[in-house]
């Protein structure tokens, strides 16, 4: 497939690595930043065929990889946790980090269905990794730092975000590096809750699940939004550990805190669609996935439900791209905050959005997609714009799988849009 000058200019100036194959798996294009990162010249990659190029590549991984995306016409992703990258890149900058080789997302699109040609998008994330490595080893001081607890306690002191805490959860001692973060007094925090510290951010069976466990004598962990006392979001991963007396009896807790607030932030940069802030694509994909392993341990089905705004294109010729961006930014916040939590909304791309409700019947479904539809006909737009959206859900249970799940719901958005648009269709 030959790629026009415009394009190849453009994807010569990303700072990611673009790869186009045609239906045979040979090179047919090979961008600028992989010229320089991987030192292989365009000339002597094109028309050679990758898997010859690049022998430590799971060719029959990466082939169903291709063959999904012309199944679904969208993009899949090469497992960004496989020990060996797609293409092995040495790191090439000034770094303090420990990792040799660059870590990296793949994404695999059709870009020509006639010609079989796909193209393989590869993203430097190897700051994400460093971030992993970083808290693993914080959290391995604290581990050391606490066999010394009794007669280190000045250095734990200022330099561990720590606190005691009584059995009925009240902050019995805190360390002066946890007032430091949290930007308290110590006078402020004793002899109060330490449920303070947290945040609305934090849903209410984490906490009955931490305090199950550690009044049964048991260590909890986990990752935590919590708030300082000017109402900054702080992210942290909090352990508990039980303190017994000398007769074996639980008197109280020692809580320890990493800061992971930076790693979160980036987190949510690969996870957030950047215009409407909802999640994005590959982080639906994800969760979705995981959500039918979880599906078959319950009788209760769950919907999914594809949104498309109706007549977005004419919403862009006749108002500007402005206003066609306010939409999708109103659509995707009516979406999210009309939901329960434990349900899950993402931008599908360009005008379509998708939805999963956790555990419904197809009663509740509809009723919840028709309730949404008539929440946006009703929403205040720019330039007395009235929006519409047409719905298309489906369930699913233990016997589908995703593939069929989104076919299913794929049709039923068709029929709606076919339908007259701006109504809901179950199939």
């Amino acid at each position: 497939m030959e790629v026009s000058k415009d394009i190849e200019t453009l994807l010569d100036t990303l700072e990611s690595g673009h790869i186009i194959l045609d239906g045979d798996y040979k090179v047919t294009f090979w961008n600028r930043w992989l010229c320089i990162n991987t030192q292989i010249d365009k000339r002597d990659i094109l028309g050679k065929d990758l898997f010859e190029i690049f022998p430590s590549i799971d060719a029959a991984i990466l082939k169903r990889k291709i063959a999904t995306s012309f199944l679904l016409s969208t993009p899949t992703f090469y497992d960004s946790n496989r020990k060996e990258p797609l293409i092995p890149i040495k790191r090439n900058k000034v770094t303090s980090g420990s990792l040799e080789m660059m870590q990296q997302q793949v994404t695999i699109s059709p870009c020509n269905m006639e010609q079989k040609a796909v193209m393989i998008n590869i993203y430097d994330i190897s700051e994400v990794h460093e971030a992993k490595i970083l808290l693993a080893r914080q959290m391995k001081k604290v581990k050391a730092l606490n066999t010394l607890l009794e007669s280190q306690q000045d250095l734990i002191d200022k330099n561990i975000i720590m606190a005691r805490v009584s059995l009925d959860g009240t902050m019995v001692d805190v360390s002066s590096k946890l007032c430091n973060f949290f930007g308290y007094e110590k006078e402020e925090l004793l002899g109060e809750k330490i449920s303070l510290l947290g945040s609305s951010k934090i849903p209410e069976g984490i906490f009955s699940e931490l305090w199950s466990r550690v009044l049964g004598g048991e260590s909890w962990s986990g990752e935590l939004a919590n708030l300082t006392k000017k109402h900054e979001l702080k992210w942290v991963l909090l352990k508990i550990d039980p303190v017994f007396d000398g007769d074996g009896k639980l008197k109280e807790f020692s809580a320890f805190y990493s800061d992971i607030t930076n790693k979160k932030l980036l987190e949510e940069l690969y996870i957030r669609d950047p215009l409407t802030k909802i999640y994005n694509r590959a982080h639906f994909d994800k969760h979705f996935n995981s959500l039918f392993g979880d599906q078959r341990k319950t009788s209760t089905p769950s919907a999914l439900v594809i949104i498309d705004i109706d007549h977005f294109k004419k919403i862009n010729d006749t108002y500007g791209h402005q206003t066609g961006d306010e939409a999708l930014i109103v659509v995707a916040s009516i979406l999210e905050h009309s939901i329960r939590s434990e349900d899950m909304v993402a931008r599908w791309g360009g005008e379509e959005f998708v939805m999963l409700l956790k555990n419904v019947s197809k009663d509740e479904a509809i009723e919840i997609a028709q309730k949404l539809r008539s929440k946006i006909k009703e929403a205040n737009f720019a330039s007395s714009l009235t929006l519409t959206c047409s719905f298309g859900l489906t369930l699913f249970g233990s016997s589908d799988d995703p593939i069929e799940s989104f076919k299913r719901a794929d049709d039923a958005l068709y029929e709606a849009k076919n339908g007259g648009r701006d109504r809901v269709v179950f199939k």
